[in-house]
């Protein structure tokens, strides 16, 4: 069985959009909001000047195989707050594990590998001689200094509850569907095959 802990990251404009979406989430561990120069010209042509973005780690743990159904929640959640078709937050999933961050996206490049449904999987960060390392195609947003710190954090809990976990053999397993994010209690070694209806 191979857990992680489920992220994303989020940018938006309008504080007022960003609380709504996170009144819906089980929200862990939260960034402050960052000004990236590196997203304000992709990004505005479709969302508007004046863009921020934070980052954010998710209760519980996941099966990294369901990445892939996390990031058809995204998409879902995304259409959601499109008015006219034009998005007003852009989200991306992802986990953090031992020994990465990895991240999911509907565009495909050369670091990543398909998982299927047009999704694809990319490492940004390995985590060697006691940091989280970027890689030769990591963002220039995960390259910052307090972005890498803040997922160390995540890290470190992670690994604190897996521990916890494999102890007292419980712990809060985390799923999704397309509409909807699913926590439930779990036993060590237990967890269903059997995903949740949408």
């Amino acid at each position: 069985m191979e857990l992680a802990r489920p992220i994303l990251s989020v940018i938006y404009r309008e504080e007022r959009i960003l609380m709504e979406f996170l009144r819906e989430l089980p929200v862990q561990e939260l960034s402050q909001a960052f000004v990236l120069q590196s997203i304000q010209k992709y990004y505005s042509k479709e969302m508007g000047e004046g863009l921020l973005k934070i980052f954010l780690s998710l209760k519980g743990l996941m099966k990294k195989e369901n990445l892939l159904d996390f990031k058809l929640w995204a998409i879902n959640k995304e259409k959601n707050f499109s008015p006219k078709g034009k998005r007003l937050l852009n989200i991306d999933p992802g986990y953090v594990d031992e020994s990465h961050l990895v991240l999911s996206s509907s565009k495909k490049r050369g670091g990543r590998l398909y998982l299927g449904k047009g999704v694809y999987a990319e490492i940004e960060y390995l985590f060697l001689y006691g940091r989280f390392r970027p890689l030769y195609w990591t963002y220039a947003d995960y390259r910052e200094e307090n972005v890498k710190a803040f997922f160390e954090k995540v890290r470190k809990g992670f690994l604190q509850e897996l521990k916890t976990a494999k102890h007292w053999g419980k712990f809060q397993f985390v799923s999704f569907t397309e509409n909807k994010i699913h926590e439930t209690s779990q036993a060590w070694g237990v967890i269903s095959e059997k995903e949740p209806k949408a």
